[in-house]
């Protein structure tokens, strides 16, 4: 990062250089990382991508209140030559963090978390990720749950992108 710094005494501007560390940053959260791999469901291609931003995954809740099971279905979007480079596989993580929000309710979080490249790519692979929460690490009780946040999360400090779903009761 460059920054210019001023020097009243000789009423000057001086040019310097910070290098930053990309240390691997980890979210909140208690890792509930499925044992059944993510599954590819498809590729899709955008011809002119303007941003090195992830995409926002796209995240189905639903909650069984005969089992007191919470289940999410999170599609996201990878670069396909993350994809390559892992032998055709999703390196990832899923981790759950409960916070309290500003009414004093618990809530959930999960970060989908894996590797990716800050470079423009249009060519990107499409994951399905299915995973149950763990409602012995939730304070709050899964049968209260009106919505729930979803991140997926780039283990460098960067970026990261989430949305917010709705938890479908049977």
């Amino acid at each position: 990062m460059n920054k210019l710094l001023f020097n009243p005494k000789t009423n000057t501007m001086k040019k310097t250089t910070y290098e930053a560390t990309t240390a691997p940053f980890t979210p909140p959260g208690k890792d509930i990382t499925p044992e059944i791999a993510a599954q590819p469901i498809g590729n899709v291609y955008f011809k002119q991508r303007k941003s090195v931003e992830i995409l926002s995954p796209y995240v189905e809740a639903y909650y069984n209140a005969n089992e007191n099971r919470l289940s999410l279905n999170a599609i996201v979007y990878v670069t396909s030559k993350i994809i390559a480079a892992n032998n055709g596989m999703l390196d990832y993580s899923v981790l759950q963090n409960t916070y309290i929000d500003l009414d004093g309710h618990a809530q959930l979080q999960f970060f989908i978390v894996y590797d990716m490249p800050e470079e423009l790519s249009g060519d990107l692979s499409i994951y399905e990720i299915v995973f149950d929460a763990d409602s012995d690490i939730f304070i709050g009780g899964l049968s209260n749950l009106k919505t729930i946040q979803t991140f997926v999360w780039d283990k460098d400090p960067e970026t990261s992108r989430g949305t917010e779903t709705t938890v479908l009761h049977n």
